[in-house]
């Protein structure tokens, strides 16, 4: 259930951002998430498969009055774009995010309190 904020019906706050602010869960929260990456490719459809790991940072910014994320692959060194893979912020959009939003809004962090 999205909850706006608006002029008239302000929940009793002067803006939108204090709003915001009094909906906040934490302060911050870490995540790990498994997904695979092609570690050897052999060529007509036959593949080595790996799995790497992503953390992945929510925390909370006052500045933008939402929760912001940030990601790392630690061993990204170790996964070769020419064997067919993408960069992290590929592997994040396509294998991590929706496992992410998941998460959030089990936690009652719906898009309303993401910063863009």
């Amino acid at each position: 259930m999205l909850i706006v904020w608006s002029e008239s019906d302000n929940h009793g706050f002067s803006d939108e951002a204090d709003y915001l602010r009094s909906l906040k869960k934490d302060d911050s929260y870490t995540f790990s998430y498994q997904f695979e990456y092609i570690a050897t490719n052999h060529g007509n459809g036959s593949y080595d498969i790996d799995t790497a790991t992503m953390d992945v940072r929510v925390e909370w910014s006052d500045f933008q009055a939402g929760y912001e994320i940030s990601y790392d692959v630690p061993d990204m060194h170790k996964i070769d774009a020419s064997q067919g893979n993408s960069d992290a912020e590929g592997f994040y959009e396509n294998d991590v995010y929706w496992r992410v939003v998941a998460d959030l809004e089990s936690l009652g962090i719906g898009s309303d309190l993401r910063a863009v």
